[in-house]
């Protein structure tokens, strides 16, 4: 059973680099999203002229769910792996990020773009979509 989701377009009346500044402030861990409890980097690329950017990180969610079910599920955080492709050339930020806690149960990838607005080279869109995959949870599949 697979479900989706994809957002609608978001439009940020920012600059590309300023946006995507802001989003990399986040790294390796921010105050402002007290969920996200922080990360490593696993493997970083840089285009020799600075244009590229690659880098990979594991990632550390508190979860956000009351004592009972973190006990049954046995975690208090989950994992997650995500790929950062920026493209300063093009002012393209991709990323995408799959599940490593319960990747043999749940699938989960999101993908997230930010892109410069076609009509406005002085916004920035944003793009989500996610998919969810059950394959067996708790017996049940």
């Amino acid at each position: 059973m697979v479900q989706t989701y994809q957002s609608p377009v978001r439009i940020y009346k920012y600059p590309f680099e300023i946006v995507i500044a802001a989003y990399q402030k986040r790294f390796p861990t921010c105050p402002q999203i007290p969920i996200f409890v922080g990360s490593e980097i696993t493997s970083e690329y840089h285009s020799p002229d600075g244009a590229v950017e690659i880098i990979d990180r594991k990632c550390q969610l508190n979860v956000d769910a009351p004592y009972l079910v973190k006990k049954i599920a046995g975690v208090d955080y989950v994992y997650f792996n995500q790929k950062n492709s920026l493209d300063r050339r093009n002012r393209t930020l991709e990323i995408e990020a799959t599940n490593i806690s319960f990747a043999s149960r749940i699938a989960i990838l999101e993908k997230c773009n930010y892109y410069v607005h076609p009509e406005n080279n002085e916004w920035t869109c944003f793009e989500q979509s996610a998919s969810l995959d059950v394959k067996s949870f708790f017996g049940f599949e």
